[in-house]
């Protein structure tokens, strides 16, 4: 199940930079969507399909360009996957660039998102599941 759940977490991430309705199928109707670790303006809480509909339509409107590259995924249990990504993005207008690092950690159950969080970094991420992350240099 926890493999299903990881493909289910990549889907949305693929879906969420080009079709956020198509995006929403693999959202529980009830799904929270928690960006407020965001350091940008979509800041805030988001539950249910209307409100992240709302959410995703408003974050695309602002980007020209828009893409997440999802660099490692870690399934923490049955239900849970922390996803390490690259987003890379180009405002509408404005031209500003965004080259980003972050992570989220994603709660699935009977194949739907129930929850998802954003972290500004894959530790940040790691200790709210409760792992630490393991520091290379340190001995056995």
């Amino acid at each position: 199940m926890a493999r299903e759940n990881v493909e289910i977490v990549r889907k949305v991430y693929d879906l969420s930079g080009r079709d956020p309705e198509s995006n929403l199928e693999f959202m529980d109707a009830e799904a929270v969507l928690d960006w407020t670790a965001s350091r940008g303006p979509y800041r805030g809480i988001y539950r249910g399909h209307a409100e992240i509909r709302r959410f995703w339509q408003a974050f695309l409107e602002a980007w020209d360009e828009w893409s997440t590259e999802i660099q490692e995924t870690i399934e923490v249990d049955p239900e849970t996957v922390v996803c390490v990504t690259h987003v890379r993005a180009r405002g509408k207008g404005s031209g500003v660039l965004i080259d980003a690092h972050g992570a989220g950690v994603w709660s699935v159950c009977d194949g739907k998102v129930t929850r998802a969080k954003l972290f500004q970094s894959k530790a940040e991420a790691l200790e709210a599941v409760g792992l630490a992350e393991q520091d290379p240099h340190a001995g056995p």
